[in-house]
Parts: structure tokens; sequence; C-alpha cells
């Protein structure tokens, strides 16, 4: 598999300049720009952007996290984005399941912390399908043959009451079933393939648990899955849900309580055109997230667990720098 996950970067020999066309996700306000040199603001921009995309492809390339490497891949345009939907289609087994993979291993953020060994098989079959899922919404690939299958999987594993859960450890059984079930569903109603009707339960069941504090006291799993579902499912509290979602959202990155990557991974899983009860200025945003990036390239350089459990991250960083990038009207090169 390593051969096949080749690099976009041409080594200086070559001199091969690397492009990455810009894709907007997310509205964000990018502020009035005051009297500074925006010609030279735009250029060193993108050359501060083109250095820390390759600092954080050479980064995944250091590591066995062949996922995150080919997400990367297909983000750099060195690849096309069907070669990651076959890719993971490759893997699906005949009742839709997918395997568990690397992105919640790798850091992915919000993730509860799970055992993957002790999953009963229907457990993980959800949590892996639930990745590829998601790794196919950020390579906007959703429209793949093998996704009406996971969908029609993962709304087989949801529970009557609708929620989804996954044994997940060091958290309240009733907080993870939140988390799970606010991504499962939010990823499902970001597909025109879902159904109504799990739709429906698994916003029941959230709304039973959603209050103001859950998502501005008791933490940032609570906070994505909530904004994920409520941003991609029609409901009838979404209005009000989003706005204590961007509030708690925003009052997190200024406080610092959360970095620039986990804002940012809040309005990718979201794939939202604004965030109710936010405001955020993307120079800022994108100064912030250049400021995190590790000495090796990674990001997430605290984590307790090593590298391989930073290559998700780092992914998250790498999209939401090219997202950034766009909404400024800069493309990352030399």
């Amino acid at each position: 598999m390593d051969q096949v996950f080749g690099s976009p970067f041409q080594r200086r020999s070559k001199a091969r300049p690397t492009t990455i066309r810009p894709v907007s996700i997310v509205t964000l306000d990018t502020g009035e720009g005051g009297e500074r040199d925006e010609t030279a603001f735009t250029d060193a921009l993108r050359h501060r952007a083109a250095e820390s995309l390759e600092r954080a492809y050479r980064f995944l390339e250091t590591q066995p996290d062949v996922w995150a490497l080919l997400r990367a891949q297909v983000l750099c345009e060195a690849r096309p984005a069907g070669d990651l939907a076959r890719k993971l289609g490759e893997t699906q087994a005949d009742d839709g399941r997918l395997p568990i993979g690397t992105l919640v291993s790798g850091g992915g953020l919000g993730f509860p912390r799970i055992d993957p060994e002790a999953l009963d098989p229907e457990q993980r079959g959800l949590v892996g399908t639930l990745e590829a899922m998601l790794m196919a919404g950020d390579a906007r690939v959703l429209h793949a043959e093998w996704v009406e299958p996971a969908a029609r999987f993962l709304e087989s594993r949801q529970s009557r009451d609708g929620a989804y859960r996954v044994a997940s450890l060091d958290v309240e059984e009733a907080d993870a079933a939140v988390f799970w079930t606010g991504m499962v569903a939010g990823i499902l109603g970001r597909t025109p393939l879902s159904k109504t009707g799990p739709l429906e339960a698994a916003g029941a069941f959230l709304a039973d648990h959603f209050t103001p504090e859950v998502v501005e006291q008791e933490g940032y799993s609570a906070l994505i899955a909530y904004a994920h579902f409520y941003t991609n499912v029609p409901d009838e509290g979404a209005d009000d849900a989003l706005q204590w979602c961007g509030r708690a959202l925003e009052k997190g990155f200024r406080s610092r309580a959360l970095d620039a990557v986990s804002t940012l991974r809040v309005l990718l899983t979201c794939d939202a055109q604004a965030m109710p009860g936010a405001t955020f200025d993307a120079a800022e945003l994108l100064e912030r997230l250049l400021e995190e990036q590790a000495g090796d390239g990674g990001f997430a350089e605290l984590s307790l667990a090593g590298p391989v459990s930073r290559t998700t991250q780092s992914f998250d960083a790498m999209l939401a720098l090219v997202r950034l990038c766009a909404m400024l009207g800069v493309e990352p090169g030399p």
C-alpha cells in the first residue's frame, strides 16, 4: 500500500511546484485589513501556507497511517478524490459495514476513548463505517456507490430510543451516546440517501438531552456532535441549538480553551456556510493555525500517545489551511 500512496511534493531537484486549488467550505469574516500592505501580506501568507502544507505532508509521510496520507494527497490534488472513494469501497463488507481505520486512533477530535478489541462486531462496524463516511465527507465523495449500503448499515445499528451507542471509556454512557448519535446522524444527513425515520428518531433523542450547558460546559464532544447534526438535519430546534454551539465555539477559541485545529474541525465537519452565533476572522484563525504547527511538521504536539496519534489532526490542519486560504483569496504556493 505504501508504494501506491506516492508523494505529491517533488524534491527540489525536480523543481515542480505544488499547486493546491482552494475550495471554500465555510464563510468567515475576513476583516477590513486596515492599512497593511495587502500585496506583501498576501505574498507572505502564500509562502507560509505552502511551507506549512509541505511540512505537514512530510510529517504524514513518516507515519504508518496510509489513510491520512491518501487524504492529504487528495487534498493536494496529487490524486483524484475517486481514489480515496475506491480504496474505501474495497474494504466494505457485504452488509455495508466498513472496518475500523485510523481516523479515531490517529487522534480524531471529539471521539471518546474506545478499546476496539473490546467492542462487539456491530460496534466495530459502526465506528469503522462512521470513520469512512466522515473521510468521504471531507473529500466530497459521499456520492460513491458504497455510501448507500453504508448508510443502511448505520441505520440498522440505531437503538429503539433513536441513539447510536458504542462502548466508550472514561465517559458517561449518556454523554457518549450524544456524541455517537450526533456524528452518525449528522453524516447521514449530509447524504441524499438517508431515510427520514432514523434521522427524526436521532433528533428526538438529541433534543431530549440538549441544554445550553451541554455545549458550553460539558465538553467539545457534545459541541461538535450537536453542531454536526443540527447543521445537516432539518429540525425545529436547530436554530436555537446552533446559536448556542456557535457562541460556545467562539468563546472556546477566544479563551484558548480550544486551539485552532479543534475550532476549525467543527466548521469543517459541519460543512456549513456559517456558524450562527459565532464570528471569526479568517486571517486570525490562519495565524493561530500556523502557530500550532510542531517542529516535526505535524500538529497536536502535546498528544501523550506520540506521533501516531497526531495524524488525523495533522490532516485536519492541512484541510483547514487550504480552506482558510480560499476565504482570504490566496492560493498556497511558492
